[in-house]
């Protein structure tokens, strides 16, 4: 049975939301690993304290954006 034009549409359109998501999530990674060893550096921390934390407080954030945008 072959697929519907609007079916795949329908498909490719919840593939891309997901792989937005998981662009998103790389992305607040990253700043939150930049970021925090940024100022871990100028702070003078010999360890990594700013950073876990930055990576934590973001990663809590976007959780919480994503539970009330897919709700």
């Amino acid at each position: 049975m072959p697929l519907e034009p609007g079916d795949v549409k329908k498909k490719s359109a919840s593939y891309m939301k997901y792989a937005g998501l998981a662009f998103q999530m790389a992305i607040i990674f990253f700043i939150g690993i930049y970021g925090g060893k940024k100022l871990d550096a100028y702070f003078g921390h010999e360890t990594p304290g700013i950073t876990i934390f930055l990576i934590f407080f973001l990663f809590i954030g976007y959780m919480y954006k994503l539970f009330h945008e897919l709700k």
